[in-house]
């Protein structure tokens, strides 16, 4: 199967590793230039438990060498999903599957506008990932991993079959599932939670859970999230929530959340897909959200600040 991965940051480039390893052609695109050229040089470095893995793959930061491929995974931010789509057209031919695994929700508008006519399907991920340096990451979750997806609008089919078996071995567990929505609105509740909150207390998972005041004001944010689910026709009840909560905090006690390391690097947050989309749902029920809206303005206020520190340099 000839995949490609549209942003290959720590997820992107987990599942092109995970893809070449279970025999799929993989071709990577970013607009990274040195991580592009370091996996093109030498393959894609991997540290996991196990020890250290290179694996060959090909990469570029134009998608038009790259051509039409069976499916796409779509791994970039919320605010790049428009640019990078459509930087990636080449990518995309008459038959091709895209899967948008993005953090949040609110992507997939985004890629039918850009693709309507295309098969799509959406879905997520409890793996977890860190960049180390151009063309090598590191596989920080505990356990195996899961990774669930659906078609959208559609029934699945042959190329949706032959990818969740590509992404279902040992490292993880791939199913094709009806339910996906509970599934994503669940994994909203871990990105509200422990992204927003690490970020602004720019600490590790596990750290975080054990800072004074931290777990109640996270138990206070999965609730809330649930509460938004439940009033949008979504069945999670609160005891579900909290529950898997303290699970993903526990596997990934050590992994360091994207928004703190965008909140470090200066980089743009997700938050507007996340704690920000939690809020325009409530809008949109007739009720509020005060909590995730004040982690939502918290962290647009310190993701503003290295922005206008640089303005006034």
């Amino acid at each position: 199967m000839r995949m490609g991965i549209v942003g290959t940051g720590a997820m992107g480039s987990l599942f092109a590793w995970q893809l070449a390893e279970a025999g799929a052609e993989v071709l990577a695109f970013d607009r990274w230039q040195a991580h592009v050229d370091a996996i093109a040089a030498r393959g894609l470095m991997v540290h996991t438990a196990a020890g250290k893995r290179v694996v060959p793959m090909g990469a570029s930061s134009d998608a038009a060498p790259i051509g039409p491929c069976d499916a796409l995974i779509v791994f970039v931010k919320h605010g790049q999903t428009a640019a990078a789509m459509e930087a990636a057209r080449p990518m995309v031919g008459p038959q091709t599957l895209i899967l948008t695994l993005q953090n949040g929700i609110g992507n997939l508008p985004l890629i039918r506008e850009a693709f309507p006519e295309a098969r799509l399907a959406y879905g997520l991920t409890t793996l977890t990932s860190e960049m180390l340096g151009p063309g090598e990451i590191e596989a920080s979750y505990a356990g195996r991993g899961e990774t669930w997806f659906a078609p959208f609008d559609r029934e699945a089919d042959e190329t949706d079959r032959t990818l969740c078996a590509l992404l279902d071995g040992p490292a993880a567990r791939a199913v094709i599932d009806p339910g996906i929505d509970l599934r994503i609105w669940k994994k909203l509740v871990i990105n509200c939670c422990y992204n927003a909150i690490c970020g602004l207390l720019d600490c590790t998972v596990g750290e975080a859970r054990a800072r004074p005041g931290a777990p109640e004001l996270l138990a206070a944010t999965a609730t809330e999230v649930a509460r938004i689910a439940r009033a949008r026709g979504i069945d999670l009840p609160d005891a579900e929530a909290l529950a898997y909560l303290d699970a993903v905090g526990r596997d990934a006690a050590t992994h360091l959340p994207s928004m703190a390391v965008d909140l470090r690097q200066g980089r743009a947050t997700e938050i507007g897909a996340l704690c920000g989309a939690v809020v325009r749902e409530a809008e949109a029920a007739g009720i509020e959200a005060p909590v995730n809206a004040t982690l939502r303005d918290l962290i647009l206020a310190r993701d503003a600040a290295p922005r206008a520190e640089a303005r006034a340099a």
